[in-house]
């Protein structure tokens, strides 16, 4: 199970609500394990939701398409009570909702001897298929009635929600748009969420130092990144980026002697990797080497705040300290951030840069980067990363090779 059940019992009752309702592809994989086959940036809207109850004893609930039934045999869910929508249909439940057409699926042929699996997709889609919704909101409106939280306290990732409840008829339901409450759930990872992390952190990881290792005189980025793609899905993950900083190579290609950062986010199973690394083709300078040097020194210094009871705003500053006492004047202080099923994977407010969030203390289970760039227009770019899973008093670094300047001739 993805989801700290217990952690977010914990913050329901703190913060006065009854359940959670996930909508987000994120959130809805984060509470039920299940990853909608249309969660995708151009998928459909209102086609996925999981309700998980503060108490333990109540159903939980996962809401996906009819023709989704059988793929939950695949990828799996924890949620054993699965609310599927077809068509509307002209007829109402026991509990008022809107009835949906039957979903009959694919079949079978007949006296064909069937796979375990398909005798699984079959069962499946005549447990369900006569119990349709008209939508995916009549879905959901079947579920609160079924955990009897017809007049609950819930908080969701999606600010519609009210509305869309009270076109089903859900009006004394209390629902409350708190996206922040998902994220700080999620800041303490399950160990099955940092199993997927570390072979995330080892995918990316490896992805990036093949693509350093390709790195030579007149290279596009464009080419490095799709090495670094390619290793990516060769090994089961799915590159977001690679980037030398955010306006890409100065000149358009990797220049001889040139300063270069490496940092790369990938993903493996939805969980993020995030790495970097500093490099160069042919000889670095003196400055580059001692730079380098800094920021190592830094990261020293950081190790030895990566612990339960430090703030982020304690951890980048004592860091960039460190890195400028070591000769590197101009460094300013690093971005920390937990990852997860997001890169930053914080509490965050709405239309706000990347690393503007709310400071955060520590804690043993939390998986946070310490992101040390600089870029120097005229010269170059350095920059070091690694994610560390904070433990009971200390951190457990997740990289595997050294810190050392990657340099190829």
């Amino acid at each position: 199970m993805l989801l700290n059940h217990p952690r977010a019992s914990q913050i329901m009752a703190r913060e006065n609500f009854d359940a959670l309702i996930g909508h987000q592809p994120i959130n809805v994989y984060y509470l039920s394990d299940y990853w909608g086959m249309f969660n995708t940036p151009v998928g459909y809207d209102g086609a996925y939701f999981a309700l998980v109850p503060r108490d333990f004893t109540v159903p939980a609930g996962l809401i996906a398409p009819a023709l989704e039934l059988r793929r939950t045999a695949t990828k799996g869910t924890w949620i054993n009570n699965l609310y599927g929508f077809s068509s509307p249909a002209d007829g109402l439940y026991e509990d008022g909702t809107a009835t949906g057409i039957e979903y009959t699926g694919w079949q079978a042929r007949k006296g064909a001897n069937l796979t375990s699996l398909e005798k699984r997709w079959v069962n499946l889609v005549g447990r369900h298929g006569k119990d349709m919704s008209a939508n995916g909101f009549w879905a959901l409106a079947r579920a609160i009635k079924a955990a009897d939280l017809g007049s609950a306290r819930i908080a969701t990732d999606e600010p519609r929600l009210a509305g869309w409840l009270e076109g089903c008829g859900l009006f004394d339901v209390q629902v409350e748009y708190r996206l922040d409450l998902f994220n700080e759930i999620r800041l303490v990872k399950t160990e099955d969420e940092l199993h997927l992390i570390r072979k995330a952190a080892a995918i990316n990881e490896t992805a990036l130092l093949m693509a350093a290792q390709a790195m030579r005189e007149g290279s596009s980025w464009q080419e490095l990144e799709d090495i670094y793609m390619a290793n990516m899905a060769k090994h089961g993950g799915r590159g977001v980026y690679m980037m030398c900083g955010v306006g890409e190579l100065p000149d358009g290609k990797v220049r001889r002697d040139e300063p270069i950062m490496l940092d790369a986010l990938g993903k493996y199973e939805h969980y993020h990797g995030d790495f970097g690394r500093c490099a160069v083709v042919g000889t670095p300078s003196a400055e580059h080497i001692d730079r380098h040097r800094a920021i190592c020194n830094g990261w020293e210094v950081a190790q030895e705040y990566l612990k339960p009871g430090i703030t982020y705003s304690e951890l980048s500053a004592a860091t960039g300290h460190a890195v400028r006492s070591s000769g590197f004047r101009h460094f300013r202080n690093p971005v920390v951030h937990s990852l997860g099923l997001e890169h930053t994977d914080d509490p965050k407010l709405a239309g706000v840069q990347p690393q503007d969030k709310p400071d955060q203390t520590l804690q043993a289970g939390m998986v946070v980067n310490v992101d040390m760039p600089h870029s120097e227009f005229g010269w170059g770019s350095v920059h070091m990363e690694d994610t560390v899973v904070i433990t009971g008093n200390g951190c457990e670094c997740l990289s595997s090779v050294p810190q050392d300047l990657i340099i190829n001739e």
